[in-house]
Order: C-alpha cells, then structure tokens, then sequence
C-alpha cells in the first residue's frame, strides 16, 4: 500500500521511489494527475540527479487536445514493494503520477484538509 494525503492546494499527493543508476533509492513527492494517461514525469534536474537512461520521445495529449512531444526516460520504480520499469517524462515543475502507472490499483482519497490518499491493488475478482 502506497500512503499519501492531500495538500494545502488539494492537490492528491502520493510518494514515489525511483532508483538511480546504482541501485539507490530516491524519493519524491508527486501529484496524481488523472488527465495525463502516462506514467510519471520529472524535472530534468531530478532526471539528470538520478542518471535515468534516455529513451524514446512520448507523445503526450494535452487538456486543450494538442498533442507535444516530450524526451521521455527510462527508470525503475518501487511499486508496492515490487520494482518495475516506468517511462519518465521530462516536463518542468511538480511530478505528476498519470493513470499509466496507476492501472490495475485501487485509489482511494479522503476528500478533506490534509485528507489520506491510499494506492493499493484491486481487491480479488476486480481486474481493469
């Protein structure tokens, strides 16, 4: 189970685990962002500070419908005590974690200040 909490601009934030090139876990905060059907994005600061390995650029569609492109990279995550590739996208400001990465969870949040926010798997018999 993966424990976050809502902020002080009711954003749902949930912490991320990413590892670097050598095996060391960093953390950061991100924000869910269920308009974006990718996985996860970063800052090129953190892209570059973890050494993720460049890969193919992603076409991303945005709120207004256009569609950009984005230099993505590839990492590896702490998803539920298991590690998993994940695409990163390089975009500036707040991570986000899209429904690409939270497919096949169960995402629960407390609609309230500072409110809990949970990501764990489907219970038994539900499948996306």
């Amino acid at each position: 189970m993966i424990y976050g909490n809502i902020n002080d601009n009711w954003d749902l934030v949930v912490p991320m685990w990413i590892l670097d090139a050598n095996e060391h876990v960093h953390r950061f905060d991100a924000v869910v962002d269920t308009g974006f059907n990718g996985e996860l994005t970063l800052p090129i600061h953190h892209i570059k500070e973890i050494q993720l390995a460049p890969g193919l650029p992603a076409d991303i569609t945005m709120a207004n419908g256009a569609t950009e492109t984005f230099d993505a990279y590839f990492g590896t995550r702490l998803w539920r005590g298991q590690r998993r590739a994940v695409q990163v996208v390089e975009t500036e400001g707040t991570p986000l974690v899209g429904i690409g990465l939270l497919w096949d969870s169960l995402l629960t949040a407390e609609m309230t200040d500072h409110g809990a926010v949970t990501v764990g798997p489907l219970p038994a018999g539900v499948s996306g």
